[in-house]
């Protein structure tokens, strides 16, 4: 299956429901400090603490209405997001 990325220049929606992170190999999510909120931030690090990591992608439920998936790319130029 093909993705389509369309970059854009501007902030995202905060209340938005969901969220595709397109991370390095290691999960590393430290790129998208600026784009979440410190609470929802601090949650998926911890939750990467205790997740098993050889998974390409990872489904967490920030909260009832905002779902986050977090895909595993071997080959990112940069920290990549897509509102969905």
């Amino acid at each position: 299956m093909a993705v389509r990325i369309s970059y854009a220049k501007k902030k995202l929606n905060k209340s938005s429901s969901n969220l595709v992170l397109f991370v390095d190999e290691k999960f590393n999510v430290s790129g998208f400090e600026k784009d979440l909120s410190k609470s929802e931030y601090s949650y998926i690090s911890e939750l990467l603490k205790s997740n098993d990591l050889k998974k390409k992608l990872l489904v967490f439920e920030v909260n009832s209405k905002k779902k986050l998936f977090l895909f595993q790319s071997k080959k990112i130029l940069k920290t990549q997001m897509l509102k969905i």
